[in-house]
């Protein structure tokens, strides 16, 4: 089945998009260290660390900065190169390349045989051989070099980029910036200055501090690639204006979606989130909301406690010795008041095909069946089957243990659900 034909198209994608990284920044960012952060990034868009430095890259070689440096700075340096001007005296026989010092050519002539082929002179050497020259000239190869690889047909149908970068325009813009890097490498000037292995903090200073406006530009684009080498995810932030889950496997996106409208649903009729937990992260709940004397915790696949403790499923399998793990759907939330608790199990199905959203049915009554332990203890228990579509509209019975929705109608499911197990009774 390819759920990515039957459901979505390149537009609803990029909207769901849009919809769910303006908030997941908030669980990322300021409630997490770096490596959290990142942890949770990988885990939510399925990559992995090299791939995370990769889509880096392939965002810096896209970047206005780089368009700006490949089109405009490397050239207008090129042309101004800075170099040091240095004056060496040269004893040569009858060729003259700079101004004769006379006194010392007489000199030179009396001491052998009085040659008047002989001349001593004053020769200028220049030095492009600067920190500033050695910058740029590491920005250059890097950028070839990363560029040179991505024009590549390994890279061409890049499977979590190039589905959002429709007909593969980004690989055709790096192979135009690897063709024109290689072009300004070529210069006579450029091979004169020694390779460096890695930017120098003193050389992003002199340059930045240069007269020259295009060197100045340059020590703020090695500032540009460093932060990208070393803070990937926060510079893939500020690179694609928050748009964090471009590369997010449709799955996971959709779930994510669900669970911001959820939060933003429960905050519309009166609810306050209180905190902010940490997506992927050691908390257990990702946002913790107060109303009245009711407290509503949210779990992103992670059971609550109570459920953990009375799981069906999880003592059969255990029994046997085949998994230590528990199954655990995609949301759940907790109600709370200090003497009734409720649970609600939220199973998302990016699908619109009938056959797909009745075996998600049938694994939401499971989950109830597993955990039908909570029901025993005097806690309320119900689910939703959330789907893209393909989900009839019909009267909201209150005494079903599930209820089918759609994105279409979530909202107004979920004002229905989230009112009828914030009361008291």
């Amino acid at each position: 089945m390819n759920e990515v034909k039957d459901c979505w198209n390149i537009n609803i994608h990029k909207q769901m998009i849009e919809y769910s990284s303006r908030l997941l920044w908030r669980f990322i960012q300021p409630n997490a260290k770096e490596s959290e952060a990142e942890d949770t990034f990988l885990n939510l868009t399925g990559l992995n660390r090299k791939e995370l430095d990769m889509l880096a890259d392939i965002r810096f070689l896209l970047s206005k900065d780089v368009e700006n440096f490949v089109n405009r700075v490397a050239p207008e340096i090129i042309n101004r190169l800075l170099k040091n001007s240095n004056y060496n005296q040269v004893i040569d026989r009858g060729q003259v390349r700079g101004k004769i010092h006379w006194q010392k050519t007489i000199s030179e002539r009396a001491m052998n045989g009085y040659d008047k082929n002989i001349y001593v002179y004053t020769k200028k050497r220049q030095s492009f051989d600067l920190p500033e020259n050695q910058l740029f000239l590491y920005i250059l190869n890097y950028i070839y070099e990363k560029s040179n690889i991505f024009s590549s047909e390994e890279y061409f149908y890049l499977t979590w980029y190039s589905e959002v970068e429709v007909n593969d325009k980004w690989i055709k813009k790096v192979s135009i910036i690897t063709t024109k890097i290689n072009r300004l490498l070529k210069n006579s000037y450029i091979k004169q200055i020694i390779q460096t292995k890695k930017i120098s903090t003193e050389a992003i200073c002199l340059s930045k501090k240069s007269r020259i406006l295009h060197y100045k530009e340059l020590g703020i684009l090695a500032e540009r690639l460093l932060f990208s080498k070393e803070h990937p995810i926060y510079f893939l932030k500020e690179e694609l204006n928050s748009n964090i889950l471009e590369p997010l496997n449709k799955d996971t996106l959709y779930e994510i979606a669900v669970l911001f409208k959820v939060i933003q649903t429960a905050v519309e009729i009166g609810w306050n989130e209180k905190e902010i937990g940490l997506i992927g992260g050691k908390s257990k709940a990702v946002s913790i909301l107060k109303k009245e004397n009711m407290t509503l915790k949210l779990y992103f696949q992670k059971l609550p406690i109570e459920m953990s403790k009375c799981s069906i499923y999880g003592e059969i399998i255990k029994g046997y010795g085949l998994s230590e793990r528990l199954r655990r759907p995609d949301i759940i939330l907790e109600f709370d008041n200090g003497t009734i608790k409720k649970f609600l199990i939220i199973e998302v199905k990016r699908s619109s095909n009938p056959k797909y959203l009745v075996d998600g049915t049938y694994k939401l009554l499971a989950y109830i069946k597993d955990f039908e332990g909570v029901s025993q203890k005097g806690y309320k228990l119900k689910g939703l089957l959330i789907a893209w579509n393909k989900i009839g509209i019909r009267e909201y019975n209150s005494e079903n243990e599930i209820h089918l929705f759609n994105w279409r109608n979530l909202h107004k499911g979920l004002l229905i659900s989230l009112s009828e197990l914030s009361s008291t009774k």
